[in-house]
């Protein structure tokens, strides 16, 4: 039997699962576990904090280790971490996993690749059905941070894809009404930034910031998800914004072949995206508002999608 050791290490939350690898089939979960990120300093003391939450397994011992981490992954063997104090160099022996059978992505591909598993289409939402056809896919998703990655189709292969991954989320956003401008002074004041951008606005922090401009309230992501609803005009502001980011990317990457919207802030509160702004604003353009009516959109529910994206991605490895 051989096995695949995936991680999926976020700003928020660090999910480790061991899965078997299926030639064939899909690689299937035999257990996971999470831990907080913030709650380490390094990556072995994260690894030690694994077998400590009960992994019935050695991390090292695994065939293909994939970490999907969020933030540029630089040689494809470190990276500074996009929201948390630490960084992950796998040539620092104290890193603890076996250099020849470790690999590093970043962790919006390894959303993208979920995505197209059947684990997470089982729990999809229709947003927009679109005409498909074979073609860049996009993957756009909030969370902690704004996530973007394209697929883009292999010449001559009627499977397989090339993830680009992407640090669109720092990119400046665009702030359109005279409302939505006093937001961006809003903003500038809040975070001493000079102008606004995805991972500011279209995410967590984002939609907390939003909240307290639009109403007075300072709460958290999480009470203000459960204090607006489908009517609320907090969620028409981040249905508006959001489709803004997916507009751009989209038409950024000629992603005629679909997107796929995932993340925290949108899977756990999907009246954000199925409200009416979303698809107003993301039809808003004036060559291209027909094509982009044509997009398919789907919604990717499933909690672990990054996590089976980071274990096709090891099975891909190893059945070259």
């Amino acid at each position: 039997m051989r096995r695949i050791l995936a991680a999926d290490i976020g700003g928020t939350s660090s999910r480790f699962g061991l899965f078997e690898h299926l030639p064939g089939r899909e690689p299937e979960l035999l257990e996971s576990r999470s831990i907080p990120t913030a709650s380490v300093r390094s990556l072995a003391e994260l690894l030690a904090r694994l077998v400590d939450a009960g992994l019935d397994f050695v991390p090292a011992a695994a065939d293909r280790i994939v970490l999907a981490v969020a933030g540029p992954v630089r040689d494809g063997v470190r990276c500074d971490l996009t929201n948390a104090a630490w960084s992950i160099d796998l040539r620092d022996p104290k890193a603890g996993l076996p250099r020849e059978r470790t690999v590093l992505i970043n962790d919006f591909v390894a959303q993208a690749l979920g995505c197209r598993t059947g684990y997470a289409a089982g729990s999809s939402i229709v947003i927009q059905p679109g005409v498909p056809i074979p073609a860049v896919v996009a993957a756009v998703g909030p969370g902690t941070g704004l996530g973007l990655c394209a697929l883009v189709p292999l010449p001559g292969k009627t499977s397989g894809c090339l993830p680009l991954p992407s640090e669109g989320g720092h990119a400046p956003l665009a702030f359109v009404t005279p409302r939505e401008f006093e937001f961006l002074r809003f903003l500038q004041e809040r975070t001493g930034h000079s102008h606004a951008f995805g991972d500011i606005v279209v995410s967590g922090r984002g939609l907390t910031a939003m909240h307290q401009f639009l109403t007075g309230r300072t709460l958290s992501p999480a009470e203000v998800a459960g204090e607006i609803g489908p009517d609320s005009e907090t969620t028409a502001w981040f249905a508006r914004f959001l489709a803004r980011a997916c507009r751009a990317y989209t038409l950024s990457v000629l992603a005629w072949g679909g997107l796929f919207l995932c993340g925290g802030i949108a899977a756990k509160n999907p009246f954000l995206v199925t409200h009416p702004e979303f698809l107003r604003e993301f039809t808003d353009c004036p060559a291209y508002g027909r094509h982009l009516a044509e997009v398919p959109i789907r919604l990717v529910t499933a909690p672990d999608t990054g996590l089976h994206g980071a274990a096709s991605f090891g099975q891909a490895l190893l059945q070259e």
